[in-house]
């Protein structure tokens, strides 16, 4: 029988805490190999592009403009009109109907809404308060970096946004609202189509069946809007002759992600942490942990292959706070890797 030690940090132990031997020793192995191994590859982390088409466009329709023929006069000289073109115009028509006060006090309060959520929801994981400051620290810094590509790439940094807020949010009890903003960040980028399906697959494999359906309405609307919109920009704008090849590793996802979610920390630091965020949300034994993990792992995966856009910055809320959970993680497997056989001497008096 495998006992569970102490927690180090959180109230409850990890699912690493009950790990057999063997098991514990070959996953420290992985880590020690994962951090050697991306500390010495990561040679740079990228910012993602700036989307200067759709600040054009929304300036034109300010002043009368119409989406689809300003994009298709702006476009030849665009140096972003080929990823700009799968962009459906929701986030440029509500930008260009309110005035730039009123869009900053709408990401204000996105940004307010997800720490004020996320610290009730990641601070009731820990049991004292140096684990509590510090997750709710790296939260701040995981929202602040979405503000950060929001301001240079605003499509991304409202999925980003609205992706961590929904994973926050979302409870077995409390899934609709966490839906529509799943479904929200999917129609304002189809890259985070891969939101609501990644999360109804989960709720399914856990047996929530109107969960499930709840995250499959709200991917059915993203993909409407996103094949009216193919639809209309087709007829509008022709696509190119030479349609670009999928990748099947696309490169640079994951220095996007360090480019977004830890910007300003050196890529040799950045990419061991980020493998240190992904343990921590494996390592949670509830449902935001695995949640946060697959998302991790299927937005670096499927980068590039979405729409031709980029998911990996889709994580970009979550890396952060991960690493809040990292202790707990990296303690239970060296607590149970040695795994050393306890001798038990009874002295028998006569």
């Amino acid at each position: 029988m495998v006992t569970r030690a102490a927690p180090l940090l959180l109230v409850a132990p990890t699912r690493f805490g009950a790990m057999e031997r063997g098991a514990a020793r070959w996953w420290c192995a992985a880590l020690l190999l994962g951090v050697v191994a991306t500390a010495g590859l990561a040679d740079a982390s990228v910012r993602p592009a700036a989307e200067l088409l759709h600040d054009s466009i929304v300036a034109a329709m300010r002043h009368g403009g119409r989406y689809y023929e300003t994009f298709r006069d702006l476009a030849r000289t665009a140096p972003d009109a080929p990823n700009a073109r799968v962009l459906p115009p929701t986030l440029a028509a509500v930008s260009a109907a309110m005035p730039a006060w009123a869009t900053l006090l709408l990401i204000g309060a996105a940004l307010a809404g997800a720490v004020a959520v996320g610290v009730q929801r990641l601070t009731a994981l820990f049991a004292g308060a140096p684990g509590q400051v510090m997750a709710a620290l790296l939260l701040v810094a995981g929202t602040a970096a979405a503000a950060l590509l929001w301001e240079q790439a605003p499509h991304a940094g409202w999925a980003a946004l609205l992706t961590g807020y929904a994973l926050l949010l979302r409870r077995a009890d409390r899934w609709v609202t966490a839906a529509a903003l799943g479904g929200a960040a999917g129609v304002i980028d189809p890259a985070a189509l891969l939101v609501p399906a990644l999360m109804a697959l989960l709720a399914l494999y856990d047996g929530g069946i109107r969960e499930a359906s709840g995250w499959l309405v709200a991917l059915a609307l993203g993909l409407v809007v996103l094949a009216v919109h193919l639809w209309t920009m087709a007829a509008v704008v022709p696509p190119p002759l030479d349609a670009a090849p999928v990748l099947p590793a696309p490169a640079g996802a994951a220095a996007r992600l360090l480019g977004a979610a830890l910007p300003g920390v050196a890529p040799w630091l950045a990419a061991p942490l980020l493998l240190l965020s992904l343990l921590g949300w494996a390592a949670l034994p509830r449902g935001l942990g695995p949640r946060a993990a697959a998302l991790l792992v299927a937005a670096l995966a499927l980068d590039g292959r979405i729409a031709g856009l980029h998911s990996a910055t889709l994580a970009t809320v979550l890396v952060a706070p991960g690493l809040a959970l990292a202790p707990d993680a990296v303690a239970d497997l060296l607590r149970r890797a040695p795994g050393r056989r306890r001798i038990t001497v009874t002295r028998v008096t006569r």
